[in-house]
This record gives C-alpha cells, sequence and structure tokens, in this order.
C-alpha cells in the first residue's frame, strides 16, 4: 500500500495527502484535477494556435518594416495560458496550475501599444471585419399594446329630475341606439303634480286679476306665474309640456322623460316599478361617433414616447386593419402592478366599426437622440463586455501596421443592429465588427489588457482602474471569502491563501486543507509585503 501511496503522489504531481483526509477522498480529487485538465487542454491548444498565428503575424510585419527580431521559430518568453501573468524566459510550468508554458515572441504589437496585429492569413482564420463608428439617425420602434374604450367626454348620464315612480320604460335594453328628443320613460312624480296644480292655479289668478283692472294685482299674479313656470322647468319639464299644462288649465298625473342627446344606451339602471330619488340615473349613454384607444406603454419605453406622436395602429378584429393617430395624452401615473403608463389616441368613428373592448396593437417610431443630437453607434456586433464594462477593438496605424487595440466604452440605448457609444469612441473610428472575440483571446494570451482585465480604465469611472491606481482592500474571513465577480491579488489583506487563477474568486484566513473548495486548486500563501515586491509569486499583471 505505502508503494501504491507514492506511484499515486509521482503520477498526480500533487503534494503529500493533507492530514484528516481519507485516501479515497484523496484519490478522488486527483481524479477531478487530472478530469479538468483534459478539458483545458483542448481550448489552451485552440487558443496557443490562434496566438501563434497572431505572433507569427507580427513578426512578419515588422521584419518587412526592417525591425531586428530573434530568429524565427525562437520564443523570447514563455507564459501559461490559464493565467498570463506568469510569464518567464525559459521552458518551465505554472506554479499555480502547473502546467506546461507556452513559448510566445514577448510584448505586443507595435511596441508599448497594448494591441494586437494579424497577419493576412490570421485575419482570414479569426474572419476579421471593420466599420467605422458613425453618426447616423436612429429610430427606436416602440411596440405598443391596448383595447379600444368609450370616449369619456361623449357620455351621458340621463336622470330624474324630480323623484318619482317609473310608471313605464320605453328603452329595455343595453345596446339600442337613442335619438336626441326620444322619449325614455314615463314617471309619477307627486312633486311634478303639486307644481303643475300651482302653475294652473297661478294662469287663473292672473285671469281674475287682468279682469279686476287693477294693475297692481294683475302684475303679482303674473309674478306667481312666472315663478310656477321657472319651478316646472327646474323638474324636468320641457316649455312645450308646461304649454301643454296650461292649454288643457289640467295638471297631468304623469309627465314623459326625454333624451337630452343621442347614443348608445351604456346602461340601464332602474326598471319599470321603480322609485327614483330626485337626481338618480335613469339610463346612462355613450356616443361612438369617436372613441378613445388607450394603449399600455412600459416604463423603460416612456423615455421615447411623446405627446404629438403619430401611432400605426392594427385591429386584429377587424383582419389586421389599420389606422393611424396622434398620442393626445400620456397618464402622468404608473401603474403600480403593471409598471405601465397609458397613452390616449383619439380615433373616428362614423361607421362604428371600432367598438369598445376591441384589442389593439400599435408601434411608434421614436427616433433616439443624444443631448438633441445624432447619437454616435457602432454595430452590436463589436461590442464585448463582462458585467457593467463593455469594449470595443479599434483599429489603429502604427509605423504603417494595423493594429486591434481594446477600447473601453460606455453604452447607450441598443437600437436594432446598433449600440449607441456614450463615451469611448470617436466618430470616425474603425472597429472591429467581426472577430473580435478572437482577437480578444489572442491578446490574452500575449499577457496584455483584454474584457477580462479588471485594471482597464473605464471611461465612465465606475468600472475598472487606470494603470497606477491602487484598487480598494477587501476583506477576507478564516472560514474563507467568495469573490463573485473576482478581486485581484493586490487587493487581498497580507498573510491570507488564496486561488490565483489569474483573478481570485476565493481566498481565506487560515491555511485549512490547502485546497480551493470552489475548484480544488492548491492554494497560494500571500505573505506580508508582497504587494511592494514586484518578485512575489504571481503578483501583477505584465503590461
Amino acid at each position: 500500500m505505502s508503494e501504491d501511496k507514492e506511484q499515486v503522489e509521482v503520477e498526480s504531481g500533487v503534494d503529500e495527502k493533507p492530514k484528516g483526509t481519507s485516501w479515497t477522498g484523496y484519490l478522488a480529487r486527483i481524479e477531478r484535477r487530472q478530469g479538468l485538465w483534459v478539458g483545458v487542454v483542448a481550448v489552451v491548444i485552440a487558443a496557443f494556435l490562434l496566438g501563434r498565428a497572431c505572433a507569427t503575424g507580427t513578426a512578419a510585419v515588422d521584419e518587412h518594416a526592417g525591425h531586428e527580431h530573434a530568429e524565427e521559430g525562437a520564443a523570447s518568453e514563455y507564459v501559461c495560458p490559464m493565467h498570463p501573468q506568469v510569464r518567464q524566459s525559459e521552458p518551465g510550468t505554472c506554479p499555480i496550475c502547473f502546467m506546461d508554458l507556452v513559448p510566445v515572441e514577448s510584448g505586443t504589437a507595435g511596441g508599448d501599444v497594448p494591441g494586437v496585429s494579424l497577419t493576412p492569413g490570421a485575419k482570414a482564420l479569426a474572419r476579421v471585419q471593420t466599420a467605422k463608428a458613425e453618426e447616423v439617425e436612429l429610430a427606436r420602434s416602440v411596440l405598443v399594446y391596448g383595447r379600444v374604450e368609450v370616449n369619456e367626454t361623449a357620455e351621458v348620464d340621463l336622470t330624474a329630475w324630480a323623484g318619482g315612480r317609473i310608471e313605464r320604460l320605453y328603452v329595455q335594453a343595453v345596446g339600442e341606439k337613442v335619438k336626441k328628443g326620444q322619449r325614455l320613460a314615463r314617471i309619477y312624480s307627486p312633486d311634478l303634480l303639486a307644481a303643475q296644480q300651482t302653475l294652473v292655479q297661478a294662469a287663473r289668478n292672473l285671469e281674475s286679476a287682468q279682469e279686476s283692472g287693477s294693475e297692481m294685482r294683475a302684475s303679482a299674479a303674473q309674478a306667481a306665474l312666472d315663478a310656477a313656470r321657472t319651478e316646472l322647468r327646474l323638474l324636468g319639464m320641457s316649455r312645450n309640456q308646461i304649454a301643454a299644462v296650461l292649454k288643457k288649465r289640467k295638471a297631468q298625473e304623469f309627465v314623459d322623460i326625454f333624451a337630452s342627446s343621442a347614443g348608445t344606451v351604456r346602461e340601464r339602471v332602474v326598471s319599470q316599478g321603480d322609485w327614483v330619488q330626485p337626481g338618480g340615473r335613469v339610463l346612462s349613454l355613450m356616443a361612438l361617433d369617436t372613441v378613445w384607444v388607450q394603449l399600455d406603454v412600459y416604463e423603460r419605453d416612456l423615455h421615447y414616447v411623446q405627446v404629438g406622436q403619430t401611432v400605426r395602429l392594427s385591429i386584429p378584429a377587424l383582419s389586421e386593419e389599420a389606422a393611424e393617430g396622434e398620442i393626445a395624452f400620456i397618464d402622468p401615473v404608473i401603474d403600480a402592478q403593471k409598471r405601465v403608463a397609458r397613452a390616449r389616441v383619439v380615433l373616428k368613428n362614423a361607421d362604428a366599426q371600432l367598438r369598445p373592448g376591441m384589442f389593439v396593437t400599435g408601434s411608434v417610431e421614436a427616433p433616439v437622440l443624444e443631448d438633441a443630437h445624432v447619437p454616435l453607434s457602432v454595430p452590436a456586433t463589436s461590442v464585448l463586455w463582462t458585467g457593467t464594462r463593455s469594449l470595443v477593438y479599434r483599429v489603429e496605424d502604427h509605423n504603417g501596421e494595423p493594429v486591434y487595440v481594446p477600447a473601453p466604452v460606455v453604452l447607450g440605448a441598443r437600437v436594432g443592429e446598433r449600440f449607441v457609444i456614450k463615451e469611448g469612441l470617436s466618430a470616425g473610428d474603425e472597429v472591429v465588427t467581426n472577430g473580435a472575440f478572437r482577437v480578444d483571446a489572442s491578446l490574452q494570451i500575449r499577457g496584455g489588457p483584454t474584457m477580462m482585465s479588471t485594471e482597464m480604465a473605464d471611461p465612465s469611472g465606475h468600472a475598472g482602474h487606470a494603470h497606477g491606481e491602487p484598487l480598494p482592500k477587501v476583506e477576507v474571513s478564516a472560514e474563507g471569502t467568495e469573490f463573485d465577480p473576482p478581486v485581484q491579488a493586490e487587493q487581498l489583506p497580507d498573510d491570507v491563501w488564496y486561488c490565483d487563477m489569474g483573478t481570485v474568486h476565493y481566498a481565506r484566513g487560515e491555511e485549512g486543507d490547502g485546497t480551493c473548495p470552489l475548484c480544488n486548486m492548491k492554494l497560494k500563501h500571500k505573505p506580508a509585503g508582497a504587494d511592494d515586491d514586484s518578485e512575489s509569486d504571481g503578483g501583477g499583471h505584465a503590461h
């Protein structure tokens, strides 16, 4: 068994079994680590081949420009494919993951320029394509959905002016069309009956006063008659109805209610025989010659929707019939549940084809502007991003050689197949639109700053740090702390053990079993003063 243990230690290339760990768990950990290496090897080979193509391309261009280089095929630097910060001038293994270092040309394309250049063959292999950042007019198509509703300004409630009993109802069903002046109901009202009797008596008193020849008496009788007429008008009787009472000299027990406007019956409130109070509703009418289309606009799109904009509408119930209208009103309050605000469009409906409740879809073509100006934009395929940080690869000319340089940018809205660029580029800058990720992988193999480099300066000032600016320190607990997103080794306090995968995703204040619980890699110790020593284990990035 002792010889088997020694053989396992030799073949696995790992340290001796930690104390407190069973041989079964120890052997399983070795198998998992070896399985991880097998998967990584395939990725490393692909990245190495592209890196070699790029390195060969750089050497070919520089040689054509008259620069001195080492003999072809002689590597001047070796780097770990998994930890680009591990670089040395001779072959060896990575002290972090124990992988063999691969040879690359030292430095990056163009000397101090943090970029990479490619030969025509390498460009074809990476399928690199470029385009210019341009200030072009962009329009965002905002999709909205809603329903046809009644025009609230055209709703009319017919009420009983005087209290009484509904003797007869001439409109029985919702949806019936009503004309202006049409008889709707007949009502018996004690108040109306008493007011009519007062009117008849006032008319008789006036006749008697006129016959007596007394002007004072006739004047008082006329005032009483006018007062009786006014009272009946206030109780809802029309001038014709009042004139009919005066002509017959007899009060009517039943009085008819007429429609004051035309429309369609929306609601019938009372039934025949019901008693209504003064001011009580009898019927509710709606006019459908115009309708409202109420559209739901999500709060994220409110910035693009304004009053007066044209909306193209489609009504599925009418075989996708299209209509156009203007936004007349936008609700100032957002629905707390749906997270939408309603935008109103008024449509004419002379043929009554649009009915309340119909489903409607629409689109608003809203111009996208930055500070009232046409924005700068690039194709969406040119943008690489990690979390809140985004970058593009800008094409620069260095000594007649095109070099692809990473440029952090601040993105605006995405409009179709283009991204608005708020900061980081200027009009006319040429950027990589296809193959940007392959260019980034090549630069990472060469140890340059890439999309995964948290030290790259961000034009927004919110993500990343400029070179030379110290990174903020983080806290590490004795039992272990996970970092998502990862941090840099220089952000760790002194005297901790951490997993160095180029960046740090786990660290602990005590050594424990000496392995990372996330990836089973061996933890490395950061001694006191490691940040001040440029020769410390894998500390810092090569630039």
